[in-house]
């Protein structure tokens, strides 16, 4: 059986934190883009939009964990949330959240960061 393609670290290791500013601009960049636009985007492009040095696999990886979280758990945000666009907090939270690496063919029940953890850092005032 062939080997999906590697994507950032080991299933169960951590992520790494990320600088909120730079996962905020990667979701700006991608909720401003076109649909298709994000299927087309490569590493380089995200780069252009993060400070030197990003660590981009980190990045699209807590970026996307974030995507799930307004998808399916939208109502816990909502305190920060107007108007579609999330507050700094979250971006915030989602930066330094502890956070696994999730593998091909391992089952684990919900996501890999603490949601309840996740809103309470978005609570915390900086």
């Amino acid at each position: 059986m062939e080997q999906p393609p590697h994507f950032g670290g080991n299933a169960g290791e951590p992520v790494s934190q990320v600088d909120p500013d730079d996962l905020k601009a990667i979701w700006t960049f991608m909720e401003d883009s076109p649909a298709n636009a994000a299927f087309a985007t490569g590493v380089g492009l995200l780069q252009r939009v993060c400070k030197p040095g990003a660590d981009i696999e980190a990045l699209s990886y807590r970026a996307m964990m974030l995507n799930v979280l307004t998808r399916h758990a939208g109502e816990q945000l909502a305190p920060w949330s107007e108007d579609g666009r999330l507050d700094d907090q979250v971006f915030r939270a989602a930066a330094r959240i502890q956070m696994k690496w999730m593998g091909v063919g391992i089952v684990r029940q919900g996501l890999p960061f603490d949601v309840n953890e996740f809103v309470r850092l978005c609570g915390q005032q900086t």
